[in-house]
């Protein structure tokens, strides 16, 4: 196992250029440019801001405020499921809110049991009153379930931001944890040190979040080209977060999760808990490959690759939920 570990945290190195080179570089061309373009040369602008981005999250009860050690959380309770249903918990990435999960919000309701979490700084949550690592987010998430009275193991699924923490929920909590879904999972801590790179990102989600030109490099490093020219809804509810976000506690929800990190991959091996680690194929801020080899250290792990960049929920949408519902089933089964 330690030899998987190793050889991925190598190949990370040497091709890893991380969430903070994409996007930055992303930025900082744009602004050269003074524009946003898509492919073909054509003028790339945020969706309009329409009633379709509130109605994202409209078949979901409103939100209820959880306080834990990372601030005040919005939870969102889908209520009973049917009786073979699980207790599904979904956690987005850094700089989206719980929307970006919406079409397996669409597919799941009524089957499943859904406490769908908007992260401290994202969405309707308040911001976290300090600097947070992701075991306190992991901490934070057996708060709610304890505030929701669920008891029972549940299968926490998270993008990127979201996989980190339901890879540390189930090593802290093994016990509450029936099955963990990690996409996109970023399992290695970024490069040492605060370089313009990151000064940059950061500085951007404080002041410059609801201007195009971020909104737009985000998008170009999170998002295929196809996605991003779509008027989805999920796209539209993505520009209208940024919009709306308090950039202070957004900065520091981003710092935290982007720059200060602990390292998942070389504790991997201790998820006892099946996991299906999903990548994306053309994702050009953590490479496939190495995250193929540091879920082989999973003792139960599955890795699957689809066609998307980073956000494979948003890029592929039936494939991913396809994968998902294949889990969901083997774990249904296994009792």
């Amino acid at each position: 196992m330690s030899s998987l570990v190793a050889r991925a945290a190598s190949t990370n190195r040497g091709t890893f250029r991380g969430f903070r080179g994409a996007l930055s570089q992303t930025l900082s061309l744009l602004a050269l440019m003074g524009c946003a373009e898509t492919p073909d040369g054509k003028a790339l602008t945020a969706p309009p801001r329409t009633e379709t981005a509130s109605a994202a999250g409209d078949i979901l009860p409103p939100p209820r405020m959880i306080p834990t050690k990372i601030g005040r959380l919005a939870l969102r309770d889908s209520g009973p499921a049917d009786a073979r249903g699980e207790v599904l918990v979904l956690w987005h990435a850094i700089l989206t809110d719980h929307r970006l999960h919406q079409a397996q919000i669409e597919a799941w309701r009524g089957r499943h049991r859904l406490i769908v979490i908007d992260g401290p700084g994202h969405g309707t949550s308040g911001s976290a009153p300090g600097p947070f690592s992701m075991k306190d987010c992991a901490a934070a998430l057996a708060e709610m379930l304890d505030a929701l009275n669920i008891p029972q193991p549940v299968v926490v699924i998270g993008t990127s931001w979201g996989g980190l923490v339901g890879g540390e929920f189930a090593l802290a909590y093994p016990g509450r944890t029936k099955g963990v879904i990690m996409l996109n999972t970023p399992v290695f801590a970024p490069p040492e040190g605060m370089n313009f790179s990151d000064r940059f990102v950061t500085w951007g989600a404080r002041w410059i979040h609801g201007t195009g030109l971020y909104r737009d490099g985000v998008a170009r490093a999170f998002f295929l080209p196809s996605t991003r020219a779509r008027n989805s809804p999920v796209m539209v509810a993505f520009h209208d977060h940024l919009r709306q976000a308090n950039g202070p506690a957004l900065a520091l929800s981003v710092e935290s999760v982007l720059l200060h990190r602990e390292a998942l991959a070389p504790r991997m091996g201790g998820i006892t808990a099946p996991v299906l680690f999903i990548a994306g194929a053309k994702d050009q801020m953590y490479p496939a490959e190495s995250l193929r080899n540091a879920a082989a250290a999973l003792p139960q792990g599955r890795f699957e690759l689809v066609e998307s960049a980073h956000i494979s929920v948003v890029d592929a949408p039936e494939a991913t939920t396809r994968l998902m519902n294949e889990f969901l089933l083997a774990l249904s089964n296994r009792q």
